[in-house]
């Protein structure tokens, strides 16, 4: 997916067009440390996800994770008190500080997805 800032600079991001967007707050995020581009993200019921210059193809790209609304309220009981609006942000920022994934792939398996 390639993108143009307000400046006219254009970025290549490893990711579905049409399915990744700028976030809003798109200032408070850290760019990756490893293609400098800041992400892209898509977050939806039952996942949220960025997406950076990293991967080989754009199925098959580097992400961070957080939990979804759609887990929380199950793992809850229908409550989505503990649902953190802002967690695929500072998840990212936190993978760029200190290269720690504080959600992963494998919790999948315990249901949090």
């Amino acid at each position: 997916m390639l993108l143009t800032d307000e400046q006219g600079n254009k970025h290549f991001y490893m990711c579905i067009d049409d399915t990744y967007k700028i976030p809003n707050s798109k200032d408070e995020w850290l760019p990756c440390p490893n293609c400098g581009e800041k992400p892209v993200v898509w977050e939806y019921d039952n996942g949220r996800f960025t997406a950076c210059g990293c991967g080989e193809s754009v199925y098959d790209h580097f992400s961070i994770r957080a939990e979804s609304v759609m887990s929380v309220y199950t793992r809850c009981d229908g409550n989505t008190s503990e649902y953190d609006c802002d967690g695929l942000r500072k998840n990212w920022n936190h993978w760029v500080k200190t290269g720690e994934k504080l959600f992963d792939p494998k919790y999948e398996k315990d249901g949090l997805w």
